[in-house]
């Protein structure tokens, strides 16, 4: 079967955008015409979770925070969600509780409501969320689509977290004495969408943004394409993680510990493209620029072309 990215250009060919929708399928969220943002994520067992490696609390906060982060890239506030549970056979009452806790206290932190869904029986856990949100008054959501050339591009936090806690869960014997092992792994876990983040580099003047879901190159050749320019990566400016260069390293030792975290996916920061004079929270690093050229991602050291091959994670369909 295809892969992820084809399909979604399959299903996007078949469908239009109509009815007071502004933006359709192919940025983080959908827009309606009055600024409301609507995204819907799935979270499903073996795919993207495993409930040997994360409990019932993990998979109910992360299918929640993963759609808070398409809501923070849209620079927007969320407001409700709606969950679809497919629960497969072994799934206990317990479970469904410690899911939907974990869900309602990430909600309450984000002054947002669970407010409906729907229940089916299933061959394998699936957690479906369809989020609504909103942007402050004046302000637009902010569109992949949107760089321009000569805007700097910028990523609210550091990378490779998430890669490296999944590789420890992978392999417990891993560097066992590891003091950033527990941070590692509850940044898999427990990813954390940077909502503040979003609305502050939306009210900011971003002309573009996206959430770092499969990794920052593969996550800026996207906002290149959209934006029709070259989003020029500096990997030498990359923030990294603490412990990641480590566990990076002891996975295989001739990894280069910057490419595996900006390829490894599920960091959840966000990647943005701002004019240069905008103001930038200090935690907030430059780590390149929007230039002219053939639509996509060019990754530079030293100001040498190093694009790797393979740019980041991408589900497979079938």
């Amino acid at each position: 079967m295809d892969g992820e990215l084809e399909l979604i250009r399959r299903i996007a060919a078949r469908v239009g955008v109509r009815g007071g929708v502004s933006t359709g399928i192919g940025d983080d969220a959908a827009v309606l015409d009055d600024g409301t943002v609507l995204s819907l994520d799935m979270v499903v067992d073996g795919v993207h979770v495993r409930r040997d490696t994360h409990s019932p609390a993990d998979i109910g906060h992360t299918a929640l925070a993963v759609n808070l982060s398409d809501v923070a890239a849209m620079g927007a506030v969320p407001v409700a969600a709606l969950v679809g549970l497919g629960v497969p056979q072994g799934l206990s009452g317990d479970d469904i509780d410690a899911m939907y806790a974990a869900m309602e206290r990430l909600a309450e932190a984000n002054g947002m409501s669970i407010a409906g869904g729907d229940v089916s029986a299933s061959p394998v856990l699936t957690l479906s969320v369809a989020i609504i949100g909103r942007t402050p008054a004046g302000v637009r959501p902010v569109l992949r689509s949107g760089g321009r050339a000569g805007d700097l591009l910028v990523v609210t936090g550091p990378l490779g977290a998430s890669a490296a806690g999944l590789a420890l869960l992978r392999d417990p014997a891993l560097e066992p004495d590891l003091p950033a092992r527990d941070a590692l792994v509850a940044a898999h876990l427990r990813p954390a969408p940077m909502v503040d983040d979003g609305l502050h580099l939306g009210e900011s003047g971003a002309t573009a943004m996206i959430d770092i879901s499969d990794g920052l190159l593969l996550d800026a050749d996207r906002v290149g394409r959209a934006s029709g320019l070259v989003a020029e990566i500096d990997l030498d400016a990359v923030p990294v993680a603490g412990g990641v260069a480590e566990v990076a390293r002891a996975g295989a030792p001739d990894v280069d510990p910057v490419l595996f975290a900006a390829t490894g996916g599920e960091d959840y920061q966000l990647l943005a493209a701002v004019p240069p004079s905008a103001g930038l929270e200090p935690h907030v690093t430059v780590v390149g620029r929007l230039v002219e050229g053939d639509p996509g991602v060019r990754a530079t050291r030293g100001g040498r072309d190093v694009t790797p091959s393979r740019l980041g994670w991408e589900h497979r369909a079938g």
